[in-house]
């Protein structure tokens, strides 16, 4: 299993299985996570798309068209 390094939402530091690192920024438990060219600050540098599946992808979907008054 392959491990990154993460810095947590409190600004401690650790490591996590790569397939946990969706979630973790999902629920928005990490800043900034190790790719091989340098740290990723979640929120300002650019990353893939997070997929979402089930009951969350159209939570998502409501959440934002609220936002947006529809």
């Amino acid at each position: 299993m392959r491990e990154i390094m993460v810095v947590y939402d409190d600004g401690s530091m650790g490591s996590v299985a790569v397939s946990r690192l969706d979630s973790l920024i999902a629920s928005g438990r990490i800043k900034s996570f190790m790719r091989a060219d340098g740290w990723v600050r979640v929120g300002i540098d650019p990353i893939r798309r997070i997929k979402c599946h089930g009951r969350d992808r159209r939570k998502n979907v409501h959440d934002a068209m609220r936002r947006l008054g529809g």
